[in-house]
């Protein structure tokens, strides 16, 4: 059976507590409106997704947004990437729209309708902030991976999102703006941070492990040349590989050129973990 967008949605332990305190606060309703556009926005992502035949494993929704997990999404082209990743923010101008057409209907109390404009912004303003996994990150990493190799961008990105969550904690504590959702939120994203440090390597090992079966179809990728001796580790030329790109390998000492899939195959199929180029020659 054919799993449609809705069945790939789960909610995290978070929502439940959510609901729990907005019921017994009175805030019910609020927490509602705020339910409704955090799921818009990642519906935005989902379908754009699945307009480009990705594939989606999962869905979840938590206290603060939501992430939308993707098989192979490393290895998508960078404009599909692009647009999968604006088609959230995007969703709130026409949540923006549909509270303007209701205000004039006057079919929703104005508080209501205040409340979901002031929040849709709200949301909107901080998905676009350049930190992991928000959107303004994954924009960010995107911005990066054209420019530098993929190892380097997605590390890079990282690093720049750490950076600006402690400079957002040391403004908490410089001005006293302690607040308990805010130290919540920020502590959240730091240890996702770190969690996405600690997972770089194996990052870039499924990167390297989907390229290799995209590698043979290059009629769509920019060929860029790299040059290297032959002493260079392998491991030393797969972290100069940039996403999008297909790069001959230049051996400039013997005057040899060698493919990617070549490196690949000793790499991992023969076990060639410390490998160099001058490996490939004696072949």
């Amino acid at each position: 059976m054919k799993l449609t967008i809705k069945d790939k949605i789960h909610l995290h332990p978070s929502i439940w507590m959510t609901i729990l305190l907005s019921v017994t606060t009175g805030m019910f309703v609020e927490m509602t409106i705020i339910f409704a556009i955090v799921l818009w926005h990642e519906s935005g992502h989902a379908f754009a997704a699945a307009l480009f035949k990705w594939k989606i494993r999962r869905i979840t929704i938590w206290l603060f947004g939501g992430v939308m997990e993707t098989e192979e999404h490393i290895n998508k082209p960078i404009y599909q990437q692009l647009l999968v990743t604006l088609a959230g923010p995007i969703q709130h101008l026409f949540i923006f729209m549909v509270l303007l057409l209701l205000s004039q209907l006057s079919a929703v109390p104005d508080a209501l309708i205040d409340f979901a404009l002031i929040y849709n912004g709200r949301i909107l303003v901080f998905n676009l902030i350049p930190i992991w996994p928000l959107d303004g990150g994954k924009l960010t990493y995107l911005v990066l991976m054209s420019y530098l190799p993929f190892k380097k961008a997605h590390e890079y990105t990282i690093i720049l999102s750490i950076s600006i969550l402690c400079v957002l904690f040391s403004l908490m504590l410089i001005f006293h703006a302690f607040l308990l959702n805010t130290f919540v939120l920020v502590t959240f994203l730091l240890w996702e941070n770190r969690l996405e440090w600690k997972r770089r390597l194996y990052v870039f090992q499924r990167f390297l492990i989907m390229r290799r079966t995209a590698s043979k179809n290059t009629a769509l990728k920019k060929l860029i040349p790299l040059k290297f001796h032959s002493q260079t580790r392998l491991l030393d030329v797969f972290s100069s590989f940039r996403a999008s790109c297909y790069h001959p390998i230049m051996i400039v000492d013997h005057h040899m050129l060698v493919t990617e899939s070549v490196c690949f195959t000793l790499y991992f199929d023969q076990g060639g973990y410390r490998a160099n180029l001058a490996d490939l020659i004696k072949q």
